[in-house]
């Protein structure tokens, strides 16, 4: 890479979609890379934190580790959903332990100092004794929070755009597809700690080319032949026609919802509305590393007591289909450090923007290019 990160990429990178080429390797493997993107992508984007159901009873609360920051979301007494980095100001220790509900007060485990769930300081022990020590001074630091489209997003810029206005439109077509969303339970949650960047990730999801070869169950169910991809700002839309399959989806043919739609949401979070009217699965990415991501696959349905056919269904999507696509993004991540991978590949846009096109690839690499600092096309 060139010593300023992105003056490798020309000022009209993939903006020609049809001649694309992807982002260059480094981009997938540098930790110095990983880095530019957690100050200049990841400290002020909407970050998908959970489903609305795992923060709805008072005194709730869910943590998540981004891109090296402990985060935790609370409701607190009064109702209010409220979000802060998960950290006592006194020494640093981490305050709210995996996800729950909370007492009243949280107190830390290093030396007791205790917080309300609105994230004032309200006991700091010897504290009278301390000179020019001020209470108001060591509330929890803040971060943004929102519910929208049935999901907890969480923003470390106090100064960014509302969700409603970065993510314009996502609620009402997710609630068209899915009116129940907001009313769904985590039937299922599957945790891995991915050895893949999170862009690769992403690649992965942004195109059905592979669904062919790899997922054998899913294109079962799903009609390549009417599949199609659009672009909505900072969200797409992955839509199919299904049909029941033993292999892949198996649902009533009497249920209102008989498609496939999957929703990319920037930077790097999935919901995907399975046929049927009360069946969902989510793929949050939480990066650790330029090639760690940790990756929560959550199952949602209308109620976490499944039935036999549901858990048919959480066994296929958990133990078949989602470890295919671990094992694709696992090997892509080791052959982009390959002598033998040429440093860019070509992304198979077609003319028809047909179901098999990557021009989803090509869409989500304009986004990322757009956050580097690039180069004049003479240069």
């Amino acid at each position: 890479m060139h010593s300023a990160i992105g003056t490798d990429l020309p000022a009209d990178f993939c903006q020609d979609m049809d001649n694309a080429h992807t982002l260059p390797a480094s981009y997938y493997t540098s930790e110095v890379v990983f880095q530019y993107e957690k100050e200049h992508i990841f400290t002020h984007a909407w970050l998908c934190l959970c489903h609305a159901s795992e923060l709805a009873e008072i005194n709730a609360y869910v943590t998540r580790k981004i891109v090296g920051e402990n985060l935790v979301a609370v409701r607190g007494r009064d109702g209010t959903l409220r979000a802060f980095y998960n950290v006592c100001p006194h020494r640093g220790h981490e305050l709210f332990k995996d996800s729950g509900i909370a007492r009243n007060v949280v107190s830390c485990p290093y030396h007791a100092w205790t917080f309300k769930l609105d994230g004032e300081l309200a006991v700091a022990r010897n504290c009278e004794n301390v000179a020019n020590f001020n209470k108001a001074d060591y509330n929890l630091v803040p971060i943004r929070v929102a519910e929208y489209a049935g999901f907890v997003f969480v923003n470390m810029d106090m100064d960014a755009p509302p969700v409603e206005t970065a993510l314009a439109g996502l609620d009402a077509h997710l609630k068209a597809v899915c009116p129940n969303v907001a009313e769904l339970q985590v039937a299922s949650r599957t945790i891995t700690d991915t050895p893949a960047n999170w862009k690769v990730i992403v690649d992965n999801y942004m195109e059905c080319y592979h669904c062919a070869p790899a997922h054998p169950g899913f294109s079962s169910s799903v009609d390549s032949s009417s599949y199609t991809h659009t672009f909505h700002g900072n969200w797409t839309l992955q839509h199919g026609h299904s049909k029941s399959s033993e292999q892949g989806y198996s649902f009533d043919k009497e249920v209102n919802n008989q498609a496939f739609s999957g929703y990319w949401v920037w930077p790097c979070v999935m919901f995907n509305v399975v046929p049927g009217d009360d069946t969902m699965t989510v793929i949050y990415e939480y990066p650790v590393a330029a090639g760690l991501t940790v990756q929560y696959y959550e199952v949602l349905m209308k109620s976490k007591d499944v039935t036999p056919e549901q858990r048919n269904f959480i066994t296929w999507a958990t133990q078949t289909f989602r470890p295919e696509d671990l094992a694709l993004v696992e090997s892509v991540q080791r052959g982009l450090q390959s002598r033998g991978y040429r440093g860019q590949g070509r992304i198979m846009v077609d003319a028809a923007r047909s179901g098999i096109s990557e021009h989803g690839i090509a869409y989500f690499h304009r986004m990322v290019a757009g956050y580097y600092p690039r180069r004049d096309k003479e240069a």
